[in-house]
């Protein structure tokens, strides 16, 4: 070790040759989140700035007002109209500040019931909607660093709706540092925002001929034909590579090797984090488990190519859209064969 250069070796030049990440959803925020200069009163501090806004959300939905001129729509709101637009103060959340925008404070907050309710009825005859956050993103109807604050306020807003009593006495917590914790006035617990890590891995193989396949697999939530990699979660004390070796051979029976990272992925449903990777195969025969999976093939780069040609929704076999890091593995691997 004495004679160690770092110099001498770019152990990240791989890193930088990585295929583009662009339509890769959730990737890009641009906020400054300053978690840990948070005061007692900075939430009511931000939003009483007059350039502070405001992302409304309702579950998997976001309110967006279409422009004038078409387009990438505006999610933004004034403190002024999401009072009038029915949103929850109460449940208001501090994401950051935009240093884009002169560090304005950057909000969200859920709308009511009555305020969902009224907006569903006036669907059609005004220029706000509510729009799924997936729509959103594959439509490009917002920036993508705007995006990846949505996703940000989507994982927060349910975190805290779904921890409003402490975990440790049963009591009713209370929103601290403007949303980057939970705080617990009986018995002084402390809460923080959890992330659930999940792994996301194309499973490769490679023959006596030198001939290279992908493992693509049909699961059973799918209604229609598209075929996409293996997934699952990380379990307690388990690292990325054994999570991926068991998830592989749990779904399909197929022994993985080696495991290589490679990127990863915001998941706002509600709050993941997919952990892209690539996985080498040391076995081939596969047997699929029912319960996740109805089909699993091994497809080769020319195969794979077809199933990229076709639309996301066509009635032929076809691979997730770009939106996903399922897409970017698989495209990325196509493009390593060029």
């Amino acid at each position: 070790m004495d004679d160690f250069c770092f110099s001498d070796t770019d152990y990240f030049s791989s890193t930088r040759s990585l295929p583009s990440f662009e339509g890769v959803g959730f990737l890009d925020n641009r906020l400054d989140r300053d978690t840990e200069h948070r005061t007692e009163t900075c939430l009511d501090d931000n939003l009483a700035h007059k350039q502070a806004g405001l992302y409304l959300l309702s579950g998997d939905t976001l309110l967006l007002k279409e422009t004038e001129t078409g387009g990438r729509h505006q999610a933004i709101f004034s403190l002024e109209d999401a009072k009038a637009l029915g949103a929850d103060l109460d449940c208001a959340i501090l994401l950051g500040t935009d240093p884009a925008e002169a560090d304005a404070p950057r909000l969200a907050a859920p709308l009511t019931e009555d305020a969902v309710t009224r907006l569903e009825g006036e669907k059609g005859q005004a220029s706000l909607e509510l729009m799924s956050i997936r729509h959103v993103g594959l439509n490009g109807l917002l920036p993508p660093d705007q995006l990846g604050a949505v996703a940000q306020a989507r994982s927060l807003l349910t975190w805290h709706a779904n921890h409003v009593y402490c975990a440790n006495c049963g009591s009713k917590t209370v929103v601290s540092l403007g949303g980057a914790r939970r705080d617990c006035p009986s018995c002084s617990a402390m809460h923080f925002p959890r992330t659930d890590p999940a792994v996301i891995m194309l499973v490769l193989h490679r023959d006596e001929e030198g001939v290279e396949r992908c493992l693509l697999a049909h699961h059973t939530r799918f209604s229609g034909p598209m075929y996409t990699t293996l997934a699952g979660y990380l379990e307690q004390g388990e690292t990325i590579e054994a999570a991926v070796r068991r998830e592989v051979f749990e779904e399909s029976a197929i022994r993985v090797g080696a495991v290589r990272y490679m990127a990863s992925q915001p998941w706002p449903f509600p709050s993941s984090l997919m952990i892209g990777c690539y996985a080498e195969a040391l076995s081939t025969e596969i047997t699929v488990d029912p319960t996740e999976l109805t089909d699993a093939r091994w497809f080769t780069r020319q195969d794979v190519r077809t199933l990229m040609s076709r639309h996301v929704g066509a009635e032929e076999p076809h691979i997730p859209g770009r939106f996903s890091i399922a897409a970017w593995l698989i495209g990325g691997w196509v493009e390593m064969g060029d």
